[in-house]
């Protein structure tokens, strides 16, 4: 699942922000990156001055990226995984734009002479991130229809076979929003938080269990030491730190996507 969400992640990323996607499969893209996205991701800077100051073509780069976060030893590009530099570049980039994406389902030519109508849907991809002495990384994706409610997960999957474009088609009209997208934030984040309690808790378990025998270790060590109480103290709240478990919820980005689906 984590690699499904990581690959939806990227392509819309670089859909939305108007790069083309040269190839596709399951595990890896290739992209042709816009003048603005190489210049943002490519880190090289004094290719884009000498360019400018002669006044000449730009050549944008292409990026090549595995979502498996495997690449063989004759593959060109790179790997992505939680904890990759270039997928943390990614969220860092997307958060950073502080934009939410408009895009609209284009009709199929040739269907019909009607106009379409398109449904209106809040899709929000949070990462969630179970820290304690180790740490693990989730992408969700989640979809809530602004007129009748319902929350589809695995959203960005249900997006990806869609063709989807910045501007409304004319054959096309958007439904009305019944559903505010402060409301609609909200469902979103009380889902997120039941779907969270729904979720195995061993690795919680086993912090709290490493964490009672370093505080162990800690206690009988202190009653055979010279070591002052305020040292023992200090000690002891590390350990609590590094263990205590915790969950952080962010979202990474998010976007109001008029659809043909009435429901998913």
């Amino acid at each position: 699942m984590e690699q499904k969400a990581i690959h939806s992640f990227v392509k819309d990323y670089f859909r939305i922000y108007g790069a083309d996607i040269l190839f596709e499969d399951n595990r890896k893209l290739q992209i042709q990156l816009t003048e603005e996205l190489d210049q943002e991701l490519m880190n090289r800077p004094f290719y884009w001055q000498y360019i400018k100051k002669l006044n000449q073509q730009p050549q944008p780069l292409q990026l090549t990226l595995y979502t498996d976060g495997m690449k063989g030893p004759k593959e060109q590009g790179e790997p992505l995984h939680f904890g990759s530099p270039r997928l943390h570049q990614l969220f860092q980039s997307a958060k950073s734009k502080g934009k939410t994406a408009w895009l609209y389902e284009q009709p199929e030519l040739g269907k019909t002479h009607q106009p379409v109508p398109l449904y209106p849907w809040l899709v929000v991809n949070i990462k969630v991130s179970y820290l304690s002495h180790q740490q693990k990384d989730v992408l969700l994706s989640f979809g809530l229809q602004l007129i009748h409610g319902q929350i589809v997960e695995d959203m960005m999957e249900h997006l990806r076979s869609k063709t989807l474009h910045p501007v409304i088609s004319e054959r096309t009209f958007p439904m009305k929003s019944l559903i505010q997208l402060k409301s609609g934030l909200l469902r979103i984040k009380k889902h997120v938080e039941g779907h969270i309690a729904k979720e195995p808790s061993e690795w919680a378990d086993l912090a709290y269990q490493r964490m009672a025998e370093e505080l162990h270790v800690l206690e009988v060590y202190y009653e055979n030491s010279s070591q002052s109480e305020e040292e023992y103290e200090q000690e002891k709240a590390a350990i609590e730190a590094r263990y205590k478990p915790n969950i952080g919820v962010q979202i990474i980005n998010c976007g109001l996507f008029y659809l043909k689906d009435t429901a998913l």
